[in-house]
């Protein structure tokens, strides 16, 4: 596969027109809203930064196993239980499972690859890492080029929810995400010695207020 095709695919990928559902959810934010853990631009920051160091530190583990393990069936499904069992709340469990089904359905119909037609029937959760990876492994997109697609798309999320819960003007909020890039080198450097075995959350205060997010009477994201 020719390295402009592989970039096409990890465009099109990360394209917020790519239907996976991604803008259902707020990962935490609007809890940590509600809840007063966010109450001024600088707690905001701060929350985005410990979201992003969390998906460095937990979710890309996974990922990265997921594509190294693509192929490998057996190995994959006891992945995707792992990362089941590791997530820390319901709600986080809830969001990531249903981002990866409708990741592994849009793609299964997009890019035709038949591989991942047994990835749908096998995988118990269909944990978004895991989908992820296996993914980008299926579409020939090499395995860095896939952690900083998958980290950024993690980004783009929460500043996106950030908009539409109206924390942030669209070009702040375009202004805000810049800066949260410049950052994913150093994370991918901090955590790339860390595997699925040791994945961990470093900042559990974004998990904590997550999981009130059923609590909430009024809700504009599913998580």
């Amino acid at each position: 596969m020719s390295h402009d095709e592989s970039l096409l695919y990890i465009l099109q990928l990360s394209d917020s027109g790519f239907p996976t559902g991604g803008f259902s959810h707020s990962g935490g934010l609007e809890a940590a809203l509600k809840v007063n853990y966010i109450s001024e631009k600088d707690s905001l920051k701060t929350y985005f930064n410990s979201c992003l160091e969390n998906i460095g530190s937990f979710m890309v583990p996974f990922m990265r196993d997921a594509y190294r393990l693509y192929g490998e069936m057996e190995s994959l499904v006891r992945l995707d239980r792992l990362c089941e069992a590791c997530t820390p709340n319901h709600v986080a469990r809830r969001a990531s499972s249903r981002q990866g089904s409708s990741l592994l359905d849009t793609s299964q119909r997009v890019f035709s690859v038949s591989s991942l037609v047994e990835v749908g029937d096998n995988l118990p959760c269909k944990h978004l890492p895991v989908v992820y990876g296996v993914v980008c492994a299926s579409l020939g997109v090499d395995i860095h080029t896939a952690t900083v697609a998958f980290i950024f798309t993690g980004i783009r999320t929460m500043v996106a929810s950030s908009v539409r819960l109206d924390l942030l003007g669209p070009i702040e909020a375009q202004a805000v995400q810049r800066e949260l890039q410049k950052e994913i080198p150093a994370v991918i450097e901090r955590h790339k010695q860390r595997s699925s075995e040791d994945a961990c959350m470093l900042f559990p205060q974004a998990d904590i207020c997550q999981n009130t997010h059923d609590t909430m009477f009024t809700k504009l994201f599913y998580s």
